[in-house]
């Protein structure tokens, strides 16, 4: 919680019922090991004195508080036990969000997060798994239904040229499905067909770079090659420009004063020579 503050007694006590909510033990030890800048500040004098009358003021009972039984092992197997039948995710991620004590009492007893689980009963490795592997069909069923929608809308253009037109779609299904080809066939498209439909020409090149140029986009080969990588090596292959330079060139922009002004805002435009 490496936060900055502006401290009052509300923003204490607002603190103070976020911790209870993430299911951190509201008891001294516990909180200052979290969110050690809250104890102290709740703690001084110019807002509670004591960690006791912070807590009272958020509405809990100290002294029930202090009660709360002790971290053990068996408590910890427990408590493992009670995430997987609600949540039914383990990943030591997702737990520190509400019980970062958990985890802490879980390697004190156990050495190990993993190991405090394996001892709960439950695979560990096979949890995690599936855990990812439900992610990645999440993420596959959420990149084909938005192909489909492009498709449905009859939107050929960005499908052939989603490098373009949908470059963190594009990203995400060459992450999850290798390319972005085998995105849209596993969307059930004709994937040479649709591409067919738009043949790069030397003259869609210069159209293209153009078009970017007035959109202020960095032209540099830097830039181009981290965000519209397909273009770049479209432009240089042998059989239309040979180099990207050659490419802008073609385009008519001046190519070295779009290197030398890279990364910044273009203050007067570059000649484009037709």
């Amino acid at each position: 919680m490496g936060k900055r503050y502006r401290w009052s007694r509300e923003r204490i006590v607002e603190e103070i019922q976020n911790l209870h909510e993430q299911g951190i033990p509201l008891h001294m030890a516990s909180v200052r090991r979290v969110f050690p800048s809250l104890v102290a500040t709740a703690c001084s004098k110019k807002y509670f004195g004591s960690w006791k009358a912070a807590v009272e003021a958020a509405g809990f009972n100290y002294e029930e508080i202090i009660q709360v039984k002790r971290w053990s092992e068996e408590r910890v197997l427990e408590e493992i036990r009670k995430i997987q039948n609600s949540t039914g995710d383990l990943r030591p991620s997702s737990v520190a969000r509400f019980c970062q004590t958990l985890l802490m009492a879980a390697k004190k007893f156990f050495g190990s997060w993993r190991g405090a689980v394996i001892a709960a009963g439950i695979d560990y490795d096979l949890h995690v798994r599936q855990r990812k592997q439900s992610r990645v069909d999440q993420d596959k069923d959420e990149i084909i239904k938005e192909i489909r929608r492009l498709y449905r809308e009859g939107r050929i253009d960005e499908l052939s040229g989603a490098w373009r037109y949908h470059l963190s779609l594009f990203r995400k299904a060459r992450h999850r499905f290798g390319s972005w080809k085998k995105a849209m066939e596993a969307a059930g498209l004709n994937y040479s067909e649709i591409v067919q439909r738009q043949k790069w020409t030397k003259e869609r090149i210069i159209a293209e770079i153009r078009r970017l140029y007035a959109e202020g986009k960095d032209l540099s080969i830097t830039a181009m090659q981290r965000t519209y990588p397909n273009l770049v090596a479209i432009a240089q292959s042998p059989r239309y420009f040979g180099s990207w330079r050659a490419a802008v060139e073609s385009a008519g922009l001046d190519y070295e004063l779009i290197k030398r002004q890279r990364g910044r805002r273009r203050r007067e435009p570059i000649q484009v020579r037709v």
